[in-house]
């Protein structure tokens, strides 16, 4: 049974806030951490603000408190801070004066992330007294906002009541974080679920590379995708212990999805309801209110006859054939079980995780030097709006809906995110002690003992576009600024037309159970097949899937996000 709300509804909502920031407050007696289980702070219902600070039921508002009562929010992340006493005491320090903030305390879990996503499972089911969660994509994230497990946060955004959270979150990211829950009779509930944690909106996708073997080997500059190729063709050819690339999913690669614009064709996440083997795109209408056909891999002609001009073929098999290009240049034996890849010339890396594996792959290749190559056309150009995406990320921090703590939550997020100084307090510890500020936007980490050093998962926590300091590293390296200028960018990205929608699969459980299983069996994602192996194996999946319901499933899909689009456009 629901928790008794000691707010009116629509404030109990707006708590999810609270967890992308999940500051590390403290009590009277100093903030406590707990491992796992074990929680040790003061989990009752000290917490009562007290002369409203309430959402207006009528007017959907978050009004401003005058006072609050001490106030202990209790918060579950995902892994480990360490030192985070110290940060708790400067934020006591900062806040002490303050008649709102002073009052307002954190508690912290933290479990392990190979445990989380059971933990987060049953904490919603047994609708534990937490306030303030962490909740990734990968742990079902759309499934428990659909369930109706997570509060409406929309009051709080856009409102000068909490100009922290307004100066933090645009208001193209509140519509990005904006989700639409299917109810029982097929109509949807607008509304801001959870803190979408991004410092960007997509990743740049593309490779690092040897750079001391292409000038070992005077091949040309690496520009485009047939350059590219070549020099792999020329690293396999002379170097005997050495593969050409290192790609652990291929679907990344040769394919739309994710970039570029896309004349009124998408395929995101969302749709993706048989598994990333065999996505699903959406063909709009030229102004994106009308679906025209959804299409898979080995359709009909007829099927291709209704998408949009030029996109009236199977061209999703051809994407699957073009990527067999690359089978010379992988791992022989990927897909067995010895899954030992020797030394590659290329190897996949998003640019946000440059940095952290040239630094890895140094010190195991002492004297080796690395360059990056941005794969997609438009992002190597930095065309703006070339990424089409739902200009968010895996990581959420969500409120329980049946939290009795809502405004205390919003107002501790408002603090940290409504200036430079809060944020870095959490993403990166004590100023001076473990970091210091290079220039107006760069930070290095200064020689402290590992058993000093403050460390979180700010993928978790903290991670917000507003805020945004370069590495060391970065600064040193012009080019790679560069890119992350741009994939930091909001005028790089464009909403898809159809972010938000979230498949319902209650009326077709049967029929996406039995496709997925056909589909987790092609693993085309890194390429086992040829060209002519590829064609026949979505050939053969194609036949398999319409005989256990494909059909019934498109029609379904197709009614739900025309039934979305209706209710987003009329907004």
């Amino acid at each position: 049974m629901k928790k008794k709300n000691l707010f009116k509804r629509a404030a109990a909502l707006a708590m999810a806030g609270v967890m992308s920031l999940s500051l590390a407050a403290c009590g009277s007696d100093g903030g406590s951490t707990s491992s796992d289980t074990t929680n040790t702070g003061d989990t009752g219902n000290a917490g009562n603000t007290s002369d409203a600070g309430v959402t207006d039921a009528d007017t959907g508002s978050a009004q401003a408190v005058t006072e609050m009562e001490d106030t202990t929010i209790n918060i579950r992340v995902m892994n480990e801070f360490k030192n985070l006493d110290k940060v708790i005491a400067k934020y006591t320090e900062m806040t002490k004066d303050d008649p709102i903030m002073s009052k307002i305390h954190l508690n912290f879990q933290w479990v392990a992330g190979g445990d989380y996503k059971d933990k987060l499972t049953m904490s919603l089911a047994a609708q534990e007294d937490f306030d303030l969660m962490f909740c990734g994509g990968w742990h079902g994230l759309n499934t428990f906002t659909q369930q109706g497990n997570f509060a409406d946060l929309s009051a709080y955004f856009n409102n000068d009541n909490f100009p922290g959270l307004k100066a933090a979150f645009s208001e193209n990211f509140v519509d990005a974080m904006t989700s639409y829950v299917r109810q029982e009779d097929g109509s949807y509930k607008k509304g801001v679920y959870g803190i979408n944690l991004a410092s960007f909106y997509e990743d740049s996708r593309g490779f690092m590379y040897r750079e001391d073997l292409r000038q070992k080997y005077n091949c040309d500059p690496i520009t485009d995708r047939d350059s590219l190729f070549a020099f792999m063709k020329t690293v396999t050819e002379n170097e005997p212990d050495m593969i050409g690339a290192s790609v652990w999913d291929l679907f990344y690669m040769d394919t739309p999805a994710y970039s570029g614009k896309h004349d009124n064709v998408y395929s995101q996440d969302r749709t993706n309801i048989f598994g990333g083997q065999t996505a699903i795109y959406i063909g709009l209408s030229d102004d994106g209110k009308t679906v025209l056909n959804a299409v898979v891999a080995g359709d009909p002609q007829e099927e291709w006859d209704k998408m949009p001009e030029g996109y009236q073929y199977d061209f999703i098999t051809e994407y699957a054939v073009k990527r067999t290009d690359w089978n010379p240049y992988l791992n022989p034996n990927r897909g067995g079980t010895d899954t030992v890849e020797k030394e590659a010339a290329i190897g996949y890396c998003p640019l946000s995780e440059y940095e952290s594996k040239v630094k890895e792959a140094q010190e195991k290749i002492p004297g080796s030097e690395y360059g990056y190559y941005v794969y997609e056309d438009a992002q190597r150009n930095k065309e703006k709006g070339a990424v089409i995406c739902d200009m968010v990320m895996n990581n959420w921090l969500v409120v329980p809906e049946w939290s009795e703590k809502v405004d205390a939550v919003m107002y501790f997020l408002d603090w940290m995110f409504g200036t430079q100084e809060a944020h870095d307090l959490f993403q990166y510890g004590i100023e001076g002690e473990d970091w210091e500020a290079v220039g107006e936007n760069g930070y290095k980490q200064l020689d402290i003992s590992e058993d000093q050093k403050y460390t979180m998962p700010n993928y978790s926590f903290t991670l917000n576009p507003t805020y945004i300091r370069y590495s060391e590293f970065v600064l040193n390296n012009p080019e790679i600024k560069a890119d992350f200028e741009y994939m930091y960018d909001e005028s790089t990205y464009q909403l898809n037309p159809i972010a938000g929608f979230s498949f319902d699969p209650t009326n077709v459980e049967t029929e996406v159970a039995n496709i997925s299983a056909l589909s987790n069996e092609l693993q085309l994602g890194i390429s086992l097949y040829d060209a002519d192996e590829a064609v026949e194996k979505l050939k053969t999946w194609h036949e398999d899937a319409e005989n256990v319901g494909l059909e019934t499933v498109r029609q379904e899909l197709i009614t739900q996000l025309q039934a979305f689009l209706d209710v987003k456009n009329a907004q």
